[in-house]
């Protein structure tokens, strides 16, 4: 194991972040080496408490855990002259300060960027906000399935007949913490570069917008709105999920010389002279019959003998596994034992960054209880309590 110092080992970060995006790009940079202090409430982050089917009593709710387990915890009443005071005098000792609230919160609170550049001009500040800070919808909230809607996502994704659908997962949410994670990791580089410092702002909305960059690039240059495809990709075919003998797998062989190769792999090499299915344009015009095509040969043999036949010959397929599937696969290391507040063991997923000479498993791993460490953190910072 690596005993080098992190990317940003010596950075102070301070999270006044609540709910998912926000401490999730805390996590990111907690897990890059940053000493990450969580700015909760006297009564806690909303999401310890968050409904689980795990949390029995003196333990925390997995969502809460999946972001901060890395992380020191500071309770605060900001609203109180005295947290405020306490917040200051934290953040001046800070190399960047993280947010997630409607534009304008901070600044009531006292916190903006030109109260805690007075106290430390090199501060890089950054903000999240659902709708950006101008606009018409610059004061309104937003969670994931709202950006979702917003953003257009939603009517882009399910069955052609159905319902628009949101995502399974918060994807905004979690993309927001990406880009906000990336833009202070690129203050701070700035910063160290002799740049001035950053304030950073994030919309999830404009996350939400750049995660369907190709989809929307389309649009601007047709003005054809997308039609929902389930899990078809809308113009290329075969790319979307079949059935084997035992289960379904996802194949994607819709360019020329991977749909060739899956011809002579299936044992149907006539189908390359078939004129539904000769051409990409034909197979898309064709698509239900080519489907109905594959899945009779599929239907011979189990998910398991078509994954090595395809991987043997360079093509791209997956199972489509069960969470219960993706854990227990060891090889991967992406899963971190961690400790609850009551002592008691949890899972977490770990940081997908991985370094030559940094191993983040090298990190403590523990849930904080809700101002664990607000004595010990706010004696020495700037001056005495």
């Amino acid at each position: 194991m690596s005993t080098a110092a992190g990317p940003l080992s010596g950075c102070v970060i301070v999270d006044f972040s609540r709910l998912i995006a926000g401490p999730c790009a805390g996590d990111l940079l907690a897990a890059l080496g940053a000493d990450v202090i969580k700015v909760e409430d006297v009564t806690g982050d909303p999401m310890r408490g968050a409904r689980s089917r795990r949390v029995e009593h003196g333990q925390t709710a997995p969502s809460f855990a999946a972001y901060n387990v890395h992380k020191r915890s500071v309770a605060l009443d900001l609203k109180d002259p005295g947290g405020r005071s306490d917040a200051l005098r934290l953040c001046a000792g800070a190399d960047a300060v993280i947010s997630s609230f409607r534009p304008g919160t901070m600044e009531r609170l006292g916190l903006g960027a030109r109260e805690l550049r007075a106290r430390n001009p090199r501060l890089v500040v950054a903000r999240l906000s659902a709708f950006g800070e101008s606009g018409p919808d610059r004061d309104r909230g937003g969670v994931d399935i709202v950006l979702q809607a917003e953003s257009g996502l939603m009517s882009v994704t399910g069955e052609p007949d159905g319902s628009p659908t949101k995502v399974g997962v918060p994807i905004i949410d979690a993309a927001s913490a990406y880009v906000l994670a990336l833009g202070v990791v690129s203050a701070l580089l700035g910063r160290e570069r002799g740049s001035a410092p950053e304030e950073v702002t994030v919309s999830m909305l404009d996350v939400g917008l750049h995660l369907q960059a190709q989809p929307l690039a389309e649009y601007l240059a047709s003005g054809e709105e997308p039609e929902r495809a389930g899990n078809r990709a809308p113009y290329a075919a075969p790319a979307d999920v079949f059935r084997a003998a035992d289960g379904p797998l996802v194949i994607s062989a819709h360019l020329p010389r991977h749909w060739a190769r899956l011809c002579e792999l299936v044992g149907r090499p006539h189908w390359r002279d078939d004129p539904r299915f000769g051409t990409a344009d034909a197979r898309v015009t064709h698509r239900e019959a080519l489907t109905a095509a594959i899945e009779e040969v599929l239907r011979e043999h189990p998910v398991d003998h078509w994954l090595r036949l395809f991987a043997s010959a360079g093509l791209t397929a997956g199972r489509i596994r069960t969470y219960a599937e993706v854990v227990g696969d060891g090889e991967r290391e992406s899963i971190l034992d961690a400790e609850d507040v009551d002592g008691s063991a949890i899972r977490v997923v770990r940081s997908p960054l991985r370094f030559s000479d940094w191993d983040d498993t090298a990190l403590g791993r523990r849930v904080p209880r809700t101002g664990e460490h607000t004595t010990v953190i706010l004696e020495p910072a700037g001056e005495p309590a």
